[in-house]
């Protein structure tokens, strides 16, 4: 995961631990950083609700690639709504690659992520 955003956010750890999580392919990290009820939706996938939906997904998705890296060139905040947008370069299980654009927008209470929702086309994988 790399950050190229100077834009400055009180957010900019967790965003850096989320795609730290995601990068390294750990749905259990990931499923740290959300509430208990957590809504969660990748692309124009069904939304999913709750901790252990997020991390079966995240964990389901995982094993459809060899490697994903993020890199992200712009977060933003208003209040405690985190934006941030990209380019996610995966690596696919017969080790060609693909970069895609994503922006993610989070919703968060208590410092963790309630809401989760990750804009993409993942169709070309």
């Amino acid at each position: 995961m790399q950050i190229t955003s100077f834009t400055d956010t009180p957010h900019r750890d967790l965003v850096a631990a989320l795609y730290s999580a995601v990068d390294n392919l750990d749905a259990v990290a990931i499923g740290r950083l959300v509430t208990r009820d957590v809504r969660f939706r990748l692309g124009n996938f069904d939304e999913l609700h709750g901790k252990p939906a997020l991390i079966d997904a995240n964990n389901a998705f995982f094993g459809t690639i060899s490697a994903m890296r993020h890199t992200i060139d712009d977060i933003g905040s208003e209040g405690q709504t985190v934006y941030c947008t990209g380019s996610v370069h995966y690596t696919r299980q017969d080790n060609s690659e693909l970069t895609l654009p994503f922006a993610t927008r989070l919703k968060l209470e208590g410092g963790q992520i309630a809401d989760y929702r990750v804009y993409v086309d993942v169709s070309p994988l």
